[in-house]
């Protein structure tokens, strides 16, 4: 019995060391958690900004199109100073510049054997044909050119978020025909 009663009184402070070392490691883990837990929720925040960014920004570029389908001379749209506030969701609202409609990048002639008389959007193309004839590769001439060309544009758009600082751009091409008279900038 003398034994056993020695043994315990040189495990006493043992106890209490293990137990402060147990401590130690549950209170760091506790702390990576939190840590890791805040790092993940500004990511998560990050990536909806982003996400509510682009969506702003597309719908602009969406409104510029819809706007150029209504004029005749869609040159003439000033998208320089244009801010669009497409939407707001909850206290965010993102204001979107659009670049202005600066230069055609591509301009293809519309043959008259190309059109259809029964679709609405060939029908002015009919009107009045070009004289020109374009040339092959082969160097023979094609069949006269009609009253309208095909063009091809880009607009660019882009935001930025006062809160984060994220930003996005974005580009988007679109195809339309117009008049012969209309000029590749």
């Amino acid at each position: 019995m003398i034994f056993r009663k020695n043994q315990r009184h040189k495990q006493r402070g043992a106890t209490l060391l293990v137990g402060m070392i147990m401590l130690v490691v549950l209170t760091l883990l506790v702390v990576f958690a939190i840590r890791s837990g805040n790092t993940n929720l500004k990511i998560a925040g990050n990536m909806q900004v982003q996400t509510e960014a682009s969506a702003a920004v597309q719908q602009s570029i969406e409104k510029i199109i819809e706007d150029i389908k209504l004029v005749e001379n869609f040159t003439l749209i000033n998208t320089a100073d244009a801010k669009y506030q497409p939407s707001a969701s909850g206290n965010a609202a993102y204001v979107v510049t659009i670049e202005p409609l600066k230069k055609c990048k591509v301009e293809s002639p519309v043959l008259n054997a190309s059109l259809d008389p029964t679709k609405p959007g060939d029908v002015p193309c009919f009107e009045s044909p070009d004289a020109d004839k374009a040339i092959k590769a082969d160097g023979s001439l094609t069949t006269t050119l009609s009253a309208c060309k095909n063009q091809q544009w880009d607009i660019e758009a882009s935001v930025t978020d006062v809160n984060s600082g994220a930003k996005v751009t974005q580009v988007q091409g679109i195809s339309i025909r117009v008049p012969a008279t209309v000029d590749c900038l």
